[in-house]
C-alpha cells in the first residue's frame, strides 16, 4: 500500500439479529476533508455514475426531500426514501411497509479525524415481517456496504487531489 493511501476499516460482518431487528453496516476512514465526502453522498445525479450501487435515482439529496432509487442488490423495484440530514454530518433514507411492518433506516455519519474523515453507514430494519423479508437480502447488503463505502473513499480521494473536477 503506497503512503498515500488510507486502509479501509470494516467491522466484522455488521449483520446484528434480533427478533424484529436486522442490521448491516459498512465504515471507511477517508484521505478527504468530510465537505468534500458530504458533497458526494448528497450529489444525486452523480450516484449512478461512480460505482455507488445505485443504478437509478430521481429526487433530491435534501432535508425532507423523497428520492426513488434502483439499485444492484434491488433488481428492477424502486424504493421510495424519505430524506432527512444534518447538514454536513449525518443523513438518513427511510422507507416502510404500512402499519409498521418493516421499516428500514439508512443513516451516513460523517466524522472529522485530523484532515480526514470517518465513513459509517449503517442500515436498520425493524418490524414484525424483518426476519421473513430479509434472510436472502443480507449478504448481498453486507457486500453492497462494503462496496459503497470503498467507492464514496476513491471517488473523495480523487477529488480531493484535484479540486477542479468538483468544480471547486
Amino acid at each position: 500500500m503506497s503512503t498515500d493511501q488510507v486502509p479501509t476499516t470494516r467491522r466484522p460482518p455488521g449483520q446484528r439479529q434480533g427478533k424484529s431487528r436486522h442490521c448491516v453496516e459498512g465504515e471507511t476512514l477517508i484521505n478527504a476533508r468530510s465537505s468534500t465526502v458530504w458533497d458526494i453522498i448528497t450529489d444525486a445525479r452523480n450516484y449512478t455514475v461512480w460505482e455507488s450501487g445505485i443504478t437509478h435515482i430521481r429526487g433530491e439529496l435534501r432535508n425532507g426531500g423523497t428520492i426513488r432509487i434502483r439499485s444492484h442488490t434491488g433488481g428492477n423495484r424502486t424504493f421510495r426514501l424519505r430524506v432527512q440530514q444534518v447538514p454536513g454530518e449525518a443523513m438518513t433514507w427511510t422507507q416502510g411497509l404500512p402499519l409498521g411492518l418493516l421499516t428500514g433506516v439508512r443513516t451516513f455519519t460523517l466524522e472529522p479525524r485530523g484532515g480526514m474523515t470517518h465513513l459509517r453507514v449503517k442500515e436498520e430494519f425493524t418490524g414484525p415481517l424483518c426476519g421473513l423479508l430479509l434472510c436472502e437480502f443480507v449478504s448481498d447488503t453486507q457486500q453492497a456496504f462494503n462496496d459503497y463505502v470503498d467507492a464514496v473513499r476513491k471517488r473523495a480521494e480523487i477529488l480531493s487531489r484535484h479540486p477542479k473536477i468538483m468544480g471547486h
